[in-house]
């Protein structure tokens, strides 16, 4: 699925671009089985050791994890963010209508990232809501200027009272505004002096649909006032062309960085080739190459530009 010239227009305009019906079921659910999966062979293994009353295997994928989450977070936090690496998870980064989609934006070329995130926003759980904030403040500085697409693709329906994202329109063409260490919380966010003026918009997303933010565009995820999980996966791509860490199948780099340049927009984790008409060779295409990449990688820290940003906030 290519984007029309209108909806890139629309894109670069605003700052984000809503899209609906993009991925059927079929196409979400190895990762939901994923998920589901990974969900239930921990929780089994902690009743069985104590840690857990029971494995809950009664409750759906929209409200297993509140109820285990209510006894112990300790499940919570194995699976959230990019910890993830199996057969599911690769199906979805590499999904050609997702790439296709990319393609339309950062060129044929394509790094995918695996710092994906995979979001379960549990009611009532406060890690769930994500303060205002830039993904470039996370990123190299380096990479400011330089389009990392982010799509944000909801794996249930993301309504308004679920805690779907807001955004604020057309606030990303000016710079990487000031971000600091949330007091309490293991992210980023911007002081609230320093949120772009604009209005902010509150984007529902179907499941099916796909949000695409720029790595400036300023965005939040609000509370989730329901009694299901608002389940959503991130996933990052960006131009062949910028600095990765991308092994190639013989060790060696893909590229090797300039003298001024990092080793990645975002060194903390292992970035893959997704798609390419110049090196298809090296496209990554199982998800057996994808999680041997994250595991050898070796880890190098982001730029601290903010503060007292360590590799435990970038993990959690």
């Amino acid at each position: 699925m290519k984007l029309t010239p209108l909806q890139i227009a629309e894109f670069y305009r605003e700052g984000f671009l809503a899209l609906e019906d993009v991925f059927t079921d079929s196409d979400l659910q190895p990762v939901i089985d994923e998920i589901n999966e990974e969900i239930d062979r921990r929780a089994r293994e902690m009743a069985a050791s104590g840690s857990l009353s029971k494995s809950y295997e009664e409750e759906g994928f929209e409200t297993r994890l509140t109820r285990i989450t209510a006894e112990t977070d300790r499940l919570y936090y194995s699976i959230c963010s990019g910890q993830l690496d199996g057969p599911g998870v690769f199906s979805l980064l590499t999904n050609p209508k997702m790439v296709d989609i990319a393609e339309s934006l950062v060129g044929p070329e394509i790094i995918a990232s695996s710092v994906y995130r995979l979001r379960p926003k549990i009611p009532g759980f406060p890690h769930g809501v994500v303060p205002w904030h830039q993904d470039s403040g996370y990123f190299e500085p380096f990479c400011d200027k330089s389009l990392v697409l982010t799509a944000w693709i909801p794996l249930v329906d993301a309504t308004p009272e679920r805690g779907c994202l807001q955004v604020i329109p057309r606030a990303h063409t000016g710079e990487v505004v000031r971000h600091r260490v949330h007091s309490s919380l293991p992210y980023l966010e911007i002081p609230p002096e320093a949120i772009p003026e604009g209005d902010w918009l509150t984007v529902p997303v179907r499941k099916g649909g796909v949000l695409l933010l720029t790595n400036r565009t300023p965005h939040a995820s609000i509370e989730n006032i329901t009694d299901v999980i608002r389940w959503s996966a991130d996933l990052r791509y960006q131009n062949a062309d910028l600095p990765t860490n991308f092994m190639t199948a013989g060790s060696r780099p893909f590229r090797e960085p300039k003298e001024t340049e990092p080793v990645a927009c975002y060194p903390p984790e292992a970035d893959f080739l997704v798609r390419s008409r110049k090196r298809p060779g090296d496209v990554v295409t199982d998800w057996q190459r994808f999680r041997d990449l994250r595991q050898r990688h070796i880890v190098h820290p982001v730029a601290d530009r903010w503060g007292k940003w360590t590799d435990d906030n970038i993990k959690s």
